[in-house]
Order: C-alpha cells, then structure tokens, then sequence
C-alpha cells in the first residue's frame, strides 16, 4: 500500500501561513492598513475553505475531514441552506466582498466613507452573529462537527473582531466585556490542552496491545476535534484581547510569542492528523506486525516527534499566561530548549519500543 497525501494537506497549509502572515501584518504595518490586511488575509482563508466546499459538492465527491469526522452530514444537512441557497455560496460571496472592500480601503481609501463604511460594519457584524450560530448548529442540533466549516466560521469572526478597532464604542464594550473574553480563553486553553493530553492518553492506553486499530483511531481523532474547537476559542479570545490593547499588545514578547506558540500547535497538529494519523493502523509497533507493514515503519518516530511538538506547544502557550514579562528572544530560546527537551523524550520512548518488540538476543 502506497503512501498517499490528500490534496486538502496543501489547502490545510495555505489557510494556515494566510492566517499566520495575517497576524503579523498587524505588528509590522502602520495602522490602520496592518489591521486591513490581516481582515484581507482572514477573508482569503474563508474563501479558500467555501470554495473547497463548493467545488467537492458540485463534483458530488466526498467531503474529507482533516480530523475523520463526518463532514458530509454537516455540509449536507437541512441547515446548510438559508433561504435556499447553500452556505458556501453564502461564504464565497461574503468573504470576496470583504477582500474587495477592504483591498479598497487599503488602495483608495477615499472610495468608500461614511454610510458605506457603516454597510461594511454590519455585514461583518451580521457574519458573526451568523457564524456563532452555526457553530451552535453543530455542537447542539446536529451533534456533528465539520472542522471546515468550523475553520470558515472562525474566519468570520476573525474578519468581525479584527474590523472593530476602528470604532472606539466597539473596542469600549469589548473591554467591558473582558473578563468573558479571558474566559472564552482559558475555556480554550482548557480544551486544547486538555484534548491534546486526552489523545495521547489514549493513544498510550490502545498500544497496550502494541497495536491501533480503526475503532481506537477513530477515539483519538475524536478526541482531538475538541483541540481545534479550543485552538479557534483561544484565537478568537486573543484577537478581542488584541483590539482592545492593541497598542501595548503590540510590543509585548510574551503576546506575540504566545500567539506564535499557538500558530505551531495547530500546523504541526495538522500535520499530524492529515498526514500521519490516517496511517496510524498501519504503523507497526510490535515485530510481527514489521513484515508485512515494513513500509510504515518510517512513519512511527516522525509521528511520535510532531504529536510531541503540537502537545508541548499547547503546554508552553498556555504557561505564558502566568508569566508577566519576557523578551521574546528569551521566549523563543525557551520554547525551543523546552521542545527538545520534550521532543527527545518522545524519541527516547519510541526507541524503547522498538527495543521491546526486538527478538531477544540469544
């Protein structure tokens, strides 16, 4: 059996260096075209994401989950039509209208004022509401998560959060509200941290038998659908905690360094989840298993090293809220002695497997 990469892993990765090269654009670009941009970069993510909806279901293909869960019954159920047209068209619409709008502002920014200025205002208001909504469509009503449609939604309040620090009663009522948006946080922080130990907890448990089989595969890609929910929770929290104190956030090591931290979580998460653990029930962990599975064997120790880096980065992030003040050169010395150290941990454990499944010497 050949080793075969979806072609959603290019798709996963260019939504994630838009979204990354987005934040940034808000540190190293005067105001308030940093924050455009980051809103452009936001939008192009979501319409990259509506588009891939669009096209896998006028190809009446399959929707493929990142995560294994079934995004079929998402994209297909009766709630993804609003007044009979579907979602994604929706999505397309509304993100090339924010791209357009907001590349104007950045261009010709005498083009659009006042009333129409307004109108931009609440069609990303009103996506907000929109998306929130959804989301609670998922997690309420059809109890099934669909981690594209989750990904777009999180683009949309991007978009919406990122477009309020130009207006001052906006950013005044998101801090009267801070003490929720540091619970939304921490609630994240809760839920990737937790759902990232969770997974390698029962990674552990199935390899009792020295072997995954799809049922345990499945638990663990379960499992792990609760770090991306937590991974969009923080993000949102972080941006609102951005447009509030945009000014001294921008120059703080511990902020940008944390936000940095989290960008790695969710690449190498990706990575793990796209790449490796589709494969996870071909790896073999025990000799028996090596003969006829010898072409996976490459795959265990790489698997091993970036679930270590997506769980030692959740660890690290979420260390950072106690810590006051650091440069961010002495974080990022600190983040990489602490993933080596964590990394090589793993590997340790992964040569003492293979040592365990060796015929003993006579």
């Amino acid at each position: 059996m050949k080793l075969r990469i979806s072609n959603l892993i290019f798709l996963y990765f260019g939504l994630a260096l838009i979204g990354i090269s987005g934040f940034f654009f808000t540190l190293f670009v005067s105001k308030p075209v940093g924050f455009y941009a980051f809103i452009i970069a936001a939008a192009l993510g979501g319409f990259g994401v509506a588009s891939n909806i669009f096209f896998t279901k006028r190809s009446k293909r399959q929707l493929v989950c990142p995560t294994g869960s079934n995004c079929n019954a998402v994209v297909n159920s009766r709630y993804s039509r609003f007044f009979g047209i579907s979602l994604e068209y929706w999505g397309m619409a509304y993100f090339a209208v924010v791209i357009i709008s907001y590349s104007i502002l950045i261009l010709a920014p005498e083009i659009l004022f006042g009333l129409a200025l307004v109108l931009l205002m609440l069609l990303t208001f009103c996506a907000g509401i929109f998306s929130s909504y959804l989301l609670f469509v998922q997690a309420f009503l059809l109890r099934q998560w669909c981690i594209w449609c989750i990904l777009a939604a999180f683009m949309s309040l991007t978009v919406f959060l990122v477009s309020l620090i130009s207006l001052q009663p906006a950013i005044a009522f998101l801090a009267e509200i801070e003490n929720f948006i540091q619970f939304l946080r921490f609630l994240g922080f809760a839920l990737g941290v937790g759902g990232a130990s969770s997974a390698v907890f029962m990674f552990f448990r199935f390899l009792r038998d020295l072997e995954i089989d799809d049922h345990e595969l499945k638990v663990i890609n379960s499992i792990f659908e609760l770090v991306w929910i937590g991974f969009g929770m923080t993000l949102v929290g972080q941006l609102a905690i951005y447009v509030i104190y945009s000014e001294a956030l921008s120059a703080s090591g511990v902020f940008i360094g944390q936000t940095l931290v989290l960008f790695i979580a969710a690449l190498s998460g990706g990575v793990l989840m796209i790449i490796y653990a589709p494969f996870l029930v071909f790896v073999p962990f025990q000799k028996a298993q090596e003969l006829s599975r010898a072409s996976f064997v490459h795959l265990r120790l790489p698997t091993v090293i970036v679930g270590s880096i997506a769980l030692g980065s959740w660890y690290f992030s979420f260390a950072l809220n106690f810590i006051p003040s650091i440069t961010f050169s002495s974080l990022i010395i600190s983040y990489s002695i602490f993933i080596v150290l964590f990394s090589s941990g793993a590997i340790l454990w992964e040569k003492g497997l293979v040592e365990k499944t060796l015929p003993a010497k006579e």
